[in-house]
């Protein structure tokens, strides 16, 4: 095609650099010409810029100025006005206990990458897991993003653009066509990351019938008299003793026995004699003894980006 009149779709090829979507195409008579206006435009972008730096700089000194009047006031008047001495405080507070997740985006073109940055600005548990967009970029995944990768600790992900076939082993680089793929595998990195959370799971209940005191030594200690009413009592799990929903002990048993007998485990319907390990605990009638476990379990993102 020679010319496009207004409303004409057309795919220009040549470009040295990559306008982006919305941009202004002006059309001049020679390259002399556009050298020309790309200079003088070039420089009044750059004058703006530094005018819009000096006033966001003269705003930023005022603001010093004004808070460091206000602390010097306050020392004078609490009569602390001295110089203190040894290292500053640092003003950006590091959060080395939150892990973080590193991340480099390469797109094929500038809306997908516009619209996978907004994908993650729905990410709203920073507090948990830190999800940070080290560098983003239209083109094919380059030797710099692989140092940038390797120099973060990030992961490089390509929407629509082939995986370098060189690209070393550990730095890690995936690419994908679809966006919720890529979501869902960016979902399962930052789950990765969450430590693992106790949970709790119930494994029998007993109601204590009757306290009663045996001998041991020259000591008494006391006796929780149980049936069991729920599931199973198994003496290496824990135990928990409850009057009126308030936790009086949590722990393990010295003794479980049965007809005089020590036994590992009581089943549903089953009266039985439980010794906590702590002798102090004194167990009444009408109270609940929940035996119950734990064990690890991974976490999951509570990310929800909306598909």
């Amino acid at each position: 095609m020679t010319q496009a009149p207004p409303g004409t779709p057309v795919e220009i090829l040549g470009w040295r650099e990559l306008p982006l979507a919305g941009d202004i195409i002006l059309e001049v008579e020679s390259e002399k010409k556009a050298h020309s206006v790309l200079r003088w435009r070039e420089h009044e972008a750059k004058h703006h810029k530094a005018e819009e730096a000096i006033d966001e700089i003269r705003k930023k000194e005022e603001e010093h100025l004004t808070k460091y009047r206000a602390e010097r006031d306050a020392r004078r008047l609490a009569g602390k006005f001295r110089m203190r001495y040894g290292p500053r405080e640092k003003e950006i507070v590091d959060h080395d206990d939150v892990p973080r997740v590193s991340i480099i985006v390469k797109g094929d073109v500038h809306g997908s990458v516009e619209a996978l940055l907004d994908v993650f600005d729905t990410y709203t548990s920073n507090e948990r897991c830190q999800l940070d967009v080290v560098h983003y970029g239209v083109g094919n995944v380059t030797e710099g993003d692989i140092e940038l990768a390797k120099t973060f600790n990030a992961i490089i992900y390509g929407f629509s653009v082939p995986a370098p076939t060189n690209a070393p082993k550990s730095v890690a680089i995936r690419c994908y066509d679809v966006i919720y793929r890529l979501i869902d595998d960016l979902k399962k990195e930052l789950s990765s990351k969450l430590p693992p959370v106790e949970v709790e799971e119930v494994v029998g209940e007993a109601n204590v019938l009757q306290q009663f005191f045996i001998n041991e030594g020259r000591k008494e200690v006391p006796v929780a008299g149980c049936r069991c009413v729920k599931g199973l009592l198994k003496k290496a799990h824990k135990f928990r003793l409850l009057r009126n929903d308030e936790v009086l002990y949590e722990g393990h048993l010295e003794s479980m026995r049965h007809l005089k007998n020590e036994v590992d485990s009581i089943k549903k319907d089953v009266e039985c004699g439980l010794r906590f390990k702590d002798p102090k605990i004194l167990p009444q009638p009408g109270d609940t003894i929940i035996c119950y476990t734990t064990r690890l379990e991974e976490q999951e993102t509570d990310w929800d980006p909306g598909f």
